[in-house]
């Protein structure tokens, strides 16, 4: 990655002052933070005018000082910086980071920096005590405006897979002391939304949400851990799968971190949009995490053959599909046939908790070595418990294994000590040049800037949930493009070729069906975005499918461009995505059709073919039609409902 400076600017207030109030705007005036130091540290954040976040305090409680440290003696610093970002891979081929930034620094080794961004505000802690700090609580307070509508990710406690449904809610409606995970998103009385998260998550817990107001949300924290037990994970009891068990919290400490006490904390991250598409642009969190310190330039995103969602149920073919060597050699000439680049041995491949209990009907090896004949890279399986046990040389192992990457899973926990496992584990792959995709998993918090090698991150109500449950709905897949996608990277794992209405809808676990379209499914390849996409489903029903196989076959998943078209959430979406000469569009709607009026101002001056590929005459059908088009023309596309529609122009 590069950064580029255009300039810097800075600008001291040097003078030591107890009570003060400030203002700090974004460079376009837009956005502005009214911050106060009296009897403690406040702020809020308005838009236009509007209020965002009104009144709300900053607070953490530690062992070398508390929450009256806030009002203590301090120096404030204005700055600005407007620098060119390049992702490793991602949506855009270059971001800018540009803000404004106000910082107070206190005499007692304490500061509080705060950037405000035209698309939002974030402010951070930083520490430079020479003792080792212990934090036994932040507790923030957000302040929302009276009326918003939250789109609420409940959750029971801090053991969780983080998959929820995000359902909108009035304010006043949720009752106090209900938990919530981040991403947390509402929408304003004025139509303004609003996604709260978190960046630069090092040595710290993740933040959850709880209501303690009418309108006031604060956040929570897991403890540190201090005694920890394998647990089999209530989403799996009924499949009753020993070998797959959570490492739960059984006893914590009385603090929720410790750590050097020469640090920065990080950083709570307010993502403003006018409307709902505007939020699909925003970058906040990526922006405010440390660039990488590695060599990054061998990781190569792509698409990945998965087995588990269709339970290795492959039709048709002559010998019995299953965990075995045939299966996946299969699997891997299905890949090298169409141009994906790799696949993933999931559950099944070892027996109980060693990596050297190989399943007898598999001969990794000889996969492995298959795979690289065919120019294909293999992902492989863990529990991060079962990698801990061993770390190094389980490490060392998968490296001699000539695997491409790890996909880790059942984490269900964002307490210090996860956080601190998962980024030494990305630090010890990215030196072994070993990709990550992370399930079981917390939310992005800009670590896919820090160690690229992550190219993708769960953390998300995805398909397999059609397995075991009836969540996975229309609606559901319409809203978590505003909340969860902006974030980060998320393996929501695409692709179902089996396809039936809600009202008919059935679980299953060998043979699972999604509630949407077929057409739907191919515009999330467009829509969602992560550094590697499953492609969920059997080879065997793509290969009865070409225009799905053609497209799935080629479309990226590292882009050079994107531009949201319109959005509601939960209802519509359109968006464009451009990867060299090439523009694809992605649209989707959940429980009623959407007539989408697309502009193509956004093209070059020439003439391009649009290709459509759209729903056919059932939910399992797909039809496709190309003509000429070029810049300024428009073009109307109906929808049906729980549908989509897939553009490509070339």
């Amino acid at each position: 990655m590069k950064k580029f400076s255009i300039y810097l600017t800075l600008q001291l207030i040097a003078l030591v002052v107890f009570g003060q109030s400030y203002k700090l705007q974004s460079p376009n005036g837009k956005v502005y933070a009214s911050i106060e130091v009296k009897d403690g540290l406040s702020y809020a954040v308005f838009n236009d005018g509007n209020p965002i976040v009104e009144h709300s305090t900053i607070a953490m409680k530690a062992n070398l000082f508390d929450e009256k440290a806030f009002s203590d003696k301090h120096r404030a610093a204005y700055d600005s910086s407007n620098v060119m970002v390049t992702p490793t891979w991602g949506t855009y081929a270059q971001l800018q980071d540009h803000y404004n930034q106000l910082t107070l620094s206190y005499e007692n080794g304490l500061s509080v920096q705060f950037r405000c961004y035209n698309d939002g505000f974030a402010w951070r802690l930083l520490t430079t005590f020479d003792n080792e700090i212990i934090v036994f609580d932040e507790p923030n307070r957000f302040n929302l405006p009276a009326n918003c509508t939250v789109y609420f990710p409940e959750v029971s406690g801090f053991l969780t897979p983080f998959e929820v449904n995000y359902l909108p809610k009035p304010l006043e409606s949720i009752d106090k002391d209900k938990f919530a995970l981040t991403p947390f998103m509402f929408k304003t009385p004025n139509g303004e939304l609003v996604v709260i998260s978190e960046s630069n998550l090092f040595e710290y817990p993740g933040m959850f949400m709880q209501k303690e107001g009418d309108d006031v949300f604060k956040t929570v924290f897991p403890k540190y851990p201090k005694k920890e037990k394998q647990q089999l994970p209530g989403r799996l009891h009924l499949v009753k799968w020993p070998q797959i068990s959570r490492m739960v919290v059984k006893k914590a400490e009385d603090y929720i971190a410790k750590s050097d006490g020469k640090r920065s904390f990080p950083w709570r991250v307010i993502m403003i949009a006018n409307n709902d598409a505007e939020i699909l642009q925003n970058n906040l969190v990526y922006l405010l995490a440390d660039d990488p310190k590695m060599d990054f330039s061998w990781v190569k995103p792509g698409k990945v053959v998965w087995d588990w969602y269709h339970n290795w149920n492959l039709q048709g073919v002559d010998f019995e599909a299953g965990i075995n060597t045939q299966t996946y050699k299969y699997m891997i000439d299905f890949a090298a046939k169409n141009g994906i680049e790799y696949i993933n041995i999931d559950d099944g491949w070892t027996k109980l908790w060693s990596f050297e209990r190989v399943n007898p009907n598999l001969d990794l090896a000889e996969v492995i070595d298959y795979a690289k004949s065919k120019g294909v890279g293999v992902f492989i399986w863990a529990m991060w418990n079962t990698i801990d046990k061993n770390f190094t040389a389980n490490l060392d192992m998968f490296s001699k294994m000539g695997v491409s990457g790890l996909k880790v899973d059942f984490f269900d926990r964002t307490d210090q000590r996860i956080v601190d496992f998962v980024n030494r584990l990305a630090q010890e792959c990215a030196k072994r040049k070993l990709l990550l995709n992370l399930h079981g998993m917390y939310k992005p918090t800009g670590i896919n800037r820090t160690y690229p090698n992550i190219v993708n991150i769960e953390g998300v109500l995805g398909l397999e949930y059609n397995k075991f449950s009836d969540k996975c709905t229309p609606t559901h897949n319409l809203t978590i493009p505003f909340v969860r996608n902006v974030v980060g990277p998320m393996d929501y794992t695409p692709g179902s070729m089996r396809h039936v209405s809600p009202d008919k809808f059935e679980k299953s676990w060998d043979n699972p069906h999604s509630m949407t379209t077929r057409a739907q499914q191919m515009a999330m390849y467009v829509v969602y975005h992560g550094g590697v996409q499953m492609l969920a489903d059997s080879p065997t029903l793509y290969e009865n499918d070409s225009i799905a196989l053609g497209f799935l076959s080629k479309v990226p998943v590292n882009w050079d461009m994107t531009l949201p078209i319109e959005g509601e959430v939960g209802k519509h979406i359109a968006i464009a995505r451009k990867k060299g000469n090439k523009w694809y569009i992605g649209c989707m709607t959940a429980d009623e059709g959407h007539e989408f009026n697309i502009n193509l101002n956004f093209l070059d001056d020439k003439d391009y073919k649009m290709t459509v590929i759209s729903e056919g005459n059932s939910d399992d059908e797909l039809v496709k039609t190309s003509v000429k088009t070029k810049k300024n023309e428009k073009h109307t596309f109906k929808v049906n409902q729980r549908s989509g529609l897939v553009i490509i122009l070339e």
